[in-house]
């Protein structure tokens, strides 16, 4: 079976896409210092053009935080690297090992505490994945990457023990490793080929069989001793790897569809497959194979898990695992994680007293008998974050693995001070102006609106299928506007009573959010662009005859409700609100992904994904940043209007000029800059891409996250 680590891309944003578009008690997360990394010189690749200057005059700001003249004074206060528990590889009676991204981990079976951690080391970051196998006794880990380069490691210790060369793997071909049950062997599939290795003296290596041409997908036993083969016709074939016993191949088996799972028991004597319809399960041994069970009328492919024993299975189905009595021939029982996230990866003890199952930041232990829970444990979800308008707490989700929960951090003690538990993964999260309510939104439309951590507010999910968004709060807290299709619908917070209902003018084809001062909805139909207040009065109309409005697909107002960006794929207008015109056109020569306004309202980035350029909107003239090649950008505005702040993932110069999704991106920063003259001010390196990053309020705090759930806060110290 190929492992191969799929990179999760996004951005921030303050626009409306409109496409088609019982927790048991859990620890805290651990919370340790970092330190400041070592700039480095960046590449230069920007370029724009502007057209004429406008003349709208911004109002003066105060400026806190970070500013021009205290930059170096940014500095790491906290990090959270917690990464989510993703394949449970073995369970051994005391501890469970994972594999999370790029390390190996060490659970305590009875607490789930972490007990050690090891990360990987690669001779290439860029790879774009590589193989891992452990022990059953969760002693020894070991990877192997794209060169043949197979390392194993102590997993108490973090050490290489030993390290040896196979032949170069291939995911086009079926390539896999695994550690027999003592880890003393290693059993290596590479580009079809099975190889066992002595790890006492990794010289002494045996070729075992070739594996069929057409061989699609590989998995092994958790012993190593059994590697099934499935093929393109549907037939599986089976090799003994640790003895010389004839392959065994499982025909006709699903001859007229894929097989999607499939898995042994940890010692290889039942087997396991399944394709959309069925899953059939068989007794193996060294003579043949013999079928047992079957279980049919399934509504998609569902991965067997079996306990030693041979008695239990368990079915893992989306966000529900199924335990099974297969000497009773009957169902025990049903599991799920808190928040119904899918479930990943599901494991018995040796002694089929517990099952472990894990997924989306959740990792849980149930009684095999009795069919209950025993313990979780839930890692902080922190892909995503945006700070309280005061800056004390930083509310924290996931955007790059599923998660129903959205962890609130005290920045002052450097702790989780409440966890939001949701029925479905959240998609967006919201403080209101004041502070005093926190607003969240999951992707099945169930908005929740929270003061500390009490729910005080539920908007079920809709019953159509239009777009839910949630647009901002009032000034003074106390109402919720939110898209709901078409229509917008302003919620009373301290009655839970609908105070304002009403439908757009028309279909929008892009829309904004209202998180400015007079709390203005900008809309438009490809014609004319609509202003619109909470109370569902068209306060203006934008309109010009030289805009091409058909194509905009974006639209920005600023903080104090005096200026309108239109964005569309070759042009970027910029509209005096109240007097209705133009001031500035500015032409693209690269299609945009977003744009910002700064909070003086005097400056217009424009993020073009490794290329940002600021617009002075008193003068007309553009500065380009000089970023890597490649890069995939964040932009952050702090107070001083002389700053901008990005934070990025840069890519391995081989695929930075691919599209983005094909890029590699192996490491980042966070980079500060003057925006009048595009100048790097201060520029600091990460060991990981920063996927998203938000700042305060008051610009004396960002806080950075990788997709591996590591996340750093720096504050102006």
């Amino acid at each position: 079976m190929i492992r191969k680590h799929i990179l999760l891309l996004g951005w921030s944003a303050v626009v409306i896409a409109l496409a088609a578009c019982n927790q048991v008690n859990t620890p805290e997360p651990r919370l340790e210092p970092t330190r400041t990394l070592a700039p480095r010189p960046t590449q230069a690749l920007a370029q724009a053009e502007s057209g004429a200057a406008a003349t709208a005059t911004p109002r003066p700001v105060a400026v806190t935080g970070l500013r021009l003249d205290n930059v170096a004074a940014l500095q790491p206060a906290f990090v959270i690297d917690q990464p989510p528990p993703q394949h449970i590889y073995a369970v051994a009676s005391d501890r469970l090992t994972l594999y999370n991204t790029r390390s190996f981990e060490v659970l305590d079976a009875e607490t789930l505490d972490t007990k050690a951690r090891t990360e990987v080391q690669l001779k290439d970051k860029g790879e774009a994945g590589f193989w891992y196998a452990a022990s059953p006794n969760g002693r020894l880990g070991a990877i192997m990457q794209l060169d043949g380069t197979v390392d194993v490691y102590d997993l108490d210790t973090s050490r290489i023990v030993t390290s040896t060369s196979v032949s170069p793997p291939s995911f086009e071909v079926a390539s896999d490793i695994a550690l027999n049950d003592d880890g003393s062997q290693l059993v290596v599939v590479s580009q079809g080929q099975v190889q066992r290795i002595r790890l006492d003296d990794p010289s002494a290596a045996t070729d075992g069989p070739a594996l069929p041409a057409a061989t699609q997908v590989i998995r092994f036993s958790e012993d190593a001793s059994r590697l099934s083969a499935a093929q393109a016709t549907g037939e599986i074939v089976i090799v003994n790897t640790l003895t010389s016993s004839a392959p065994i191949t499982l025909t006709p088996a699903f001859t007229q569809t894929t097989v999607e799972r499939l898995n042994f028991s940890p010692n290889g004597r039942l087997f396991g497959a399944s394709d959309r319809e069925v899953l059939r399960v068989w007794e193996i041994s060294d003579a043949g194979a013999e079928l047992k069970h079957t279980f049919g009328n399934l509504d998609g492919s569902v991965e067997p898990v079996f306990d030693r024993s041979g008695r239990y299975m368990a079915a893992i189905d989306g966000p529900s695992v199924y335990l099974y009595d297969l000497q009773a021939d009957e169902a025990k029982g049903e599991f799920r994680l808190s928040g119904n996230v899918p479930v990943w990866s599901a494991n018995f003890d040796p002694q089929s007293e517990r099952l472990y199952i894990a997924g989306s930041g959740d990792i849980a232990s149930f009684a095999v008998q009795d069919v209950r829970p025993l313990e979780s444990s839930t890692r902080p979800p922190v892909t995503r974050a945006t700070f309280s308008p005061d800056g004390r707490s930083l509310a924290t989700w996931s955007s790059t693995y599923q998660s129903a929960d959205v962890a609130v951090i005290n920045v002052a003690r450097q702790e989780a001070e409440s966890r939001l538990a949701h029925d479905a993964p959240v998609r967006w999260v919201s403080y209101s102006p004041g502070g005093q309510y926190l607003a969240t939104l999951t992707f099945e439309g169930a908005l929740r609106i929270w003061r500390g951590d009490e729910r005080v507010l539920d908007i079920t999910a809709p019953e159509s299928n239009g777009l839910r968004a949630i647009l901002c709060f009032s000034s003074d807290d106390s109402q919720l506007a939110y898209l709901d299709g078409q229509r917008v619908i302003v919620h009373d917070v301290a009655s839970d009573r609908v105070a304002g209902d009403f439908a757009l003018p028309f279909e929008p084809k892009a829309l904004s959010v209202c998180n400015n001062e007079l709390r203005y909805i900008a809309a438009s139909d490809g014609q004319s662009i609509e202003l619109i207040n909470l109370d569902g009065r068209a306060v203006e109309t934008l309109s010009d005859a030289s805009a091409n409005l058909q194509d905009v697909g974006a639209l920005y107002v600023s903080r104090d409700s005096r200026l309108l960006a239109s964005l569309s794929p070759s042009e970027l207008l910029i509209w005096d609100v109240e007097g209705g015109k133009v001031l500035q056109k500015v032409g693209l020569q690269r299609e945009p992904l977003l744009g910002a306004f700064n909070p003086s309202g005097d400056k217009f980035a424009l993020n073009f994904g490794d290329d940002v350029d600021v617009i002075d909107l008193g003068t007309g003239e553009v500065t380009s940043l000089d970023l890597p090649k490649g890069s995939s950008v964040s932009m952050l505005f702090p107070q001083d209007p002389r700053l901008i702040v990005t934070t990025s993932m840069i890519p391995t110069s081989e695929t930075a000029g691919r599209p983005l999704d094909q890029r590699t991106f192996v490491n980042g920063a966070l980079s500060i800059w003057d925006n009048q003259t595009g100048e790097l001010v201060r520029q600091i390196d990460t060991d990981e891409p920063i996927f998203s990053a938000a700042i305060s309020d008051d610009g004396a705090q960002i806080a950075a996250s990788s997709r591996q759930n590591a996340l750093v806060v720096w504050e102006v110290q």
